[in-house]
């Protein structure tokens, strides 16, 4: 089990997640997905934010973000917008995400927010993550116009 930033040879099984993660995850909130979305997605994609959970070779989960500067601290944040891992494989979910927390600080971000989607398993993770250190922060609302 490695994990690697994006390249290439993972486009389809990146899609793949990316899929697997609306299926279970986001469809409530938006139950379109096309072919052109995803690959517009990983394409355009900052690479030194896409992580790839590798297990013997094959693509087997993601953690993909967005960078941004702090406005009020100058201090540079990482915001999660997928974290998925395949079933089979969500033992290896944790390493991914402790992978990624020291790639991220050994590139200067000092900030990590991850999310806890209301319908995805909202009560373990709002208990998981303070075991790692994260705090609340906000809760969204959404509604589609």
């Amino acid at each position: 089990m490695t994990v690697e930033l994006y390249s290439d040879k993972h486009f389809f099984s990146v899609a793949r997640l990316i899929e697997n993660f609306h299926a279970e995850a986001v469809a409530e909130y938006d139950d379109t997905i096309t072919p052109e979305a995803v690959t517009q997605t990983i394409e355009a994609a900052d690479k030194n934010n896409l992580f790839l959970l590798i297990v013997d070779g094959i693509c087997q989960g993601i953690l993909y973000g967005i960078r941004s500067t702090s406005p009020v601290s100058g201090k540079e944040i990482f915001q999660e917008i997928i974290w998925y891992v395949n079933k089979p494989f969500r033992k290896y979910g944790v390493r991914l995400l402790k992978d990624v927390e020291k790639i991220l600080k050994s590139n200067g971000v000092s900030i990590m927010i991850m999310v806890a989607l209301e319908n995805s398993k909202a009560d373990k993770l709002k208990s998981f993550y303070p075991r790692l250190g994260y705090r609340a922060m906000e809760t969204h609302f959404v509604r589609s116009l």
